[in-house]
């Protein structure tokens, strides 16, 4: 029987997973998967979700989205949308409560794909149960991050998704009155050209994309 909770990973077992993941080595990030799923007796998912760097709080979805690796990440999605789902904090049902997990910047892989203009990723990431309105420690919504990096695909797609989560009612995790004005603020923005975060109290992104 597979255990349902993360296994013990060992630091050089997390290591190499974020390591494979960075450098988009597929193949072998795959590989460590199997292995360390029948070392512990779980499902890969498990393992993925114990993949959490203790010094940082990054995840294999943080560098898979920082670096746009939209296959590598649709495979990551297949083993994280298996098994029981849960509940986000947004009221989305979700494969897995890695998707919004914030690491020490309070940066989820949603920010650092914004942040990088990743639209593909993005679009997976949403589409998987990623929450859009989560603020990293700057206060800052992924779709800021994006606007502030210039990334204007980004900015529009999120602008129109955010849009339409403001329009639904009656369901759970609605987005705040303060979200809903940053959005009309936005969108308002958008259509003047100008740009909608200042550098005021931004959080380095500057590791948003890892070398090597």
């Amino acid at each position: 029987m597979h255990a349902t909770t993360p296994p013990p990973l060992t630091l050089d077992e997390i290591d190499d997973l974020l390591y494979f993941t960075r450098v988009n080595e597929g193949q072998d990030l795959q590989q460590s998967i199997s292995e360390l799923s029948q070392k512990y007796s779980c499902q890969p998912r498990n393992v993925l979700e114990a993949c959490i760097d203790t010094e940082t709080g990054n995840t294999v979805l943080h560098y898979c989205s920082a670096n746009g690796f939209d296959a590598l990440l649709q495979g990551l999605l297949a083993h994280l949308n298996s098994g029981e789902p849960n509940k986000a904090a947004d009221g989305k049902t979700v494969g897995s409560l890695l998707f919004n997990v914030q690491n020490q910047q309070g940066n989820t892989p949603l920010h650092w794909a914004a942040y990088n203009g990743h639209l593909a990723v993005v679009k997976l990431l949403l589409a998987a149960g990623a929450d859009m309105w989560i603020k990293n420690a700057a206060g800052h919504l992924a779709m800021f991050e994006a606007e502030r990096a210039d990334k204007n695909e980004v900015v529009q797609y999120l602008l129109e998704a955010g849009g339409r989560k403001v329009e639904q009612t009656g369901t759970e995790g609605q987005p705040s009155a303060e979200d809903e004005v940053d959005v009309q603020d936005g969108e308002a923005n958008e259509s003047n050209g100008f740009a909608v975060a200042g550098s005021s109290g931004d959080v380095d992104m500057g590791e948003a994309e890892p070398s090597g």
